[in-house]
Parts: structure tokens; sequence; C-alpha cells
């Protein structure tokens, strides 16, 4: 899943997710609107919940979650295989073994790949494009609501748009968008070499 293009994953969510989900959002305004994300200003119409952010954050989160298992698994492999056996020779389970030897060995890979998949996420823009409904510089606390905006999705739809100005305006944004990237992998990278498990890979 991890190796499966974005355009797929956003065809899939525009034409097979959207139609199906808009109920579960109707339900999640209703019951749970007290919360500011999941407060409904809008009528109860179900068109109004089509091309929300809530949509795009879950696809978005579902190309994400297989890059981070993938990166996991693979610090999880890195466990030296002696404090395995010694687990078990002082009689561990299994699950024993996993809560006492592997997980404390890729704690550190676990938040380092976690921050990767988020750096992949704020890059993200055929997935958002597809989905959500872009508004004007008008920002949209309201996650179940119709429009929202990206810096990925301002710059891939009004990037044609604008003047010179705009334009320039929006490359300032994907600047800001890159530095944060950037400090998200760098940080990620530091957590990761820092660790036994990531002194392991490198080893």
């Amino acid at each position: 899943m991890a190796a499966i293009p974005s355009i797929i994953y956003a065809l899939w969510g525009f034409f097979y997710l959207m139609p199906r989900i808009l109920g579960f959002d109707q339900w999640l305004s209703h019951h749970f609107g007290f919360f500011p994300l999941f407060h409904f200003t809008l009528g109860e119409s179900l068109s109004n919940y089509v091309g929300s952010t809530f949509i795009a954050s879950i696809v978005v989160a579902l190309m994400v979650i297989p890059i981070i298992t993938s990166l996991t698994r693979q610090v999880f492999s890195q466990t030296p295989q002696g404090e395995r056996e010694a687990a078990y020779a002082l009689g561990s389970t299994k699950w024993g073994m996993v809560h006492t030897v592997v997980l404390p060995f890729g704690r550190a890979g676990i938040i380092g790949a976690s921050m990767l998949g988020l750096g992949r996420a704020l890059g993200e823009t055929i997935a958002v494009t597809f989905i959500i409904t872009p508004l004007k510089f008008n920002f949209n606390i309201h996650a179940l609501e119709a429009g929202g905006n990206s810096i990925t999705d301002e710059i891939a739809t009004f990037i044609r748009q604008y003047d010179p100005k705009g334009q320039a305006a929006l490359l300032a944004c994907g600047l800001v968008l890159f530095v944060a990237t950037l400090i998200v992998n760098t940080l990620a990278s530091i957590v990761v070499s820092r660790s036994r498990s990531g002194a392991a890979t490198a080893d």
C-alpha cells in the first residue's frame, strides 16, 4: 500500500469514500457538535458535507499509515536476537518479549517513522486537491463542513490564476511548507539516529 500512487488514493477517496462517509459525518456533527472541530454551521443537507477537510484528512491518513507501518516494521526487525532469546529464557511469553524488548528498542524508531509520515502528509497535494472544496483565504475550523484550504491545494489550484504578486505569495507559502517539512524530517532523523534502533540500522 505504501507504493500505491497518490492519484489512486485520490480517485478512491473521491468516487468511493466520499459518497459513503457523508452519513457518518452527519452523525458525527449531530452527536459531537459541542466540540468546535465537529460543529456544523451549515444546513442539514448531505451536500454540505461534500469536499470537507475531514474527508481529505482520512484519505491522507490512509496514505501515510502504510509508510509508517513499513518503517516501524523495519525498525522492529533490527531488535537483537540475543535479547529476544534472553527474554524467552527468563520465562517470558511472546507478547511479554515484545513488551519488554522489542517495543523499548524501537520506541524512537516509531517516533521517527511517525514524523516522516507527517512530513509526507504535509506535502500531499493531489488527494487534497481532488477532494477538498477550496476557499480563498478563509480559515475554517469546522472540519466537517464543505470547504477548506491547505498550502499545497492553494498552490496547485491558483498558481495559474493569480497575477505576479499573487504568485509571489504562493511561492512564499511553498517556502514555508518546505521549511516546515525540512524541520520535521530533520527532527525525525535526529530522533532515529540517537536511538538504539537507529544505531543498529546504521551499523
